[in-house]
């Protein structure tokens, strides 16, 4: 047992992975409890289908946060709505639904260079920076289609959002987990993975060091911004429509689900893992409430004491790994 305590001291992550597993167990039995129907065979896509879209959005937060500045992106969801009505008003064109959401793509990685240069090169702190785009990015979504959804979107296209294969959403399975693995590779096992590391702990030193902070915080926004509009994509293809307002709510979750998994809010410590397991606490606990009838306004204050008591217990354990080294 004091061996495993000594484990957990030197290694915060993993501590924390295991206190976040231990929550998902614990939220799985609650709402159980709370309602029969959720131990149901069918539940369990039914749950991996909201996944996705607020993963992507937690994976691309999750590394922005990592790499300090303090950074934070709060214009994920105009994000995910300017590119769906984008999506939707190219095809409009003429052109085919998968180039269409190419050029989306592609324009969430320039919303996101936007962010970058607002936040790193003209020095705007990152919460007011994205606090005004996810106002400009939503408020244009909204202007440009009157409040409108667009539709008339291949029926061929759903494969993505609303297909499964052995049961597991397709947007699951193709989407969300090969783009974890690959985050989680360069975080653990690449040079870039280390200097974003670096740079949360302590960006002074890591430029001091001969790293380019400016340039990789800003590559990071621009990868947020792509992240969120494959979320569009997939948030297209569920419901066959582009809605301006439907990414509305999602910056706050993403937040959430970061700093739930682990990732400090001055940057410097955090993971892949946890954010996932992050995501699947939260969604377990929406999906399940739901089922029980319980008021959104009830499943607002859950999460918020789940997030207050767990950003506490992790900073225990931050303290606990600083006075060793």
């Amino acid at each position: 047992m004091s061996v495993l305590l000594m484990r957990l001291q030197s290694d915060p992550l993993r501590a924390r992975l295991l206190l976040l597993i231990g929550l998902w167990i614990i939220a799985i039995l609650a709402v159980s409890l709370l309602s029969p129907y959720f131990l149901q065979a069918s539940t369990i896509p039914y749950l991996l289908q909201y996944v996705p879209i607020l993963g992507l959005l937690g994976l691309g937060q999750t590394l922005v946060i990592l790499a300090g500045g303090p950074g934070i992106d709060l214009s994920v969801g105009s994000i995910v709505s300017l590119v769906g009505v984008s999506i939707g008003a190219i095809m409009t064109t003429g052109l085919g639904v998968w180039p269409a959401c190419a050029i989306g793509i592609l324009l969430g990685g320039v919303l996101g260079l936007i962010n970058g240069v607002l936040i790193n090169v003209l020095r705007i702190p990152s919460l007011m920076a994205t606090l005004a785009t996810m106002f400009a990015y939503g408020g244009l979504a909204l202007a440009t289609t009157e409040g409108r959804p667009i539709g008339n979107f291949p029926e061929t296209f759903g494969w993505l959002g609303q297909g499964d294969t052995l049961s597991i959403p397709n947007s699951f399975l193709f989407v969300l987990i090969p783009v974890a693995l690959v985050l989680h590779i360069m975080l653990t096992r690449t040079t870039i993975g280390r200097h974003i590391v670096a740079c949360g702990n302590d960006d002074r030193a890591a430029h001091l060091s001969g790293l380019n902070v400016v340039r990789l915080r800003i590559g990071l926004y621009v990868l947020s911004g792509v992240l969120a509009a494959i979320g569009s994509v997939i948030s297209l293809s569920w419901f066959l429509a582009a809605r301006p307002d439907a990414g509305k709510g999602m910056e706050l979750a993403a937040v959430t689900i970061a700093v739930l998994g682990g990732t400090h809010i001055f940057g410097g410590t955090g993971g892949i893992p946890g954010t996932l397991v992050a995501i699947l606490i939260i969604t377990t606990l929406q999906i399940g409430l739901q089922l029980a009838n319980i008021s959104a306004a009830w499943q607002l204050g859950i999460i918020g004491v789940l997030l207050i008591a767990s950003v506490a217990s992790f900073g225990g354990w931050r303290q606990i790994w600083s006075a060793k080294r």
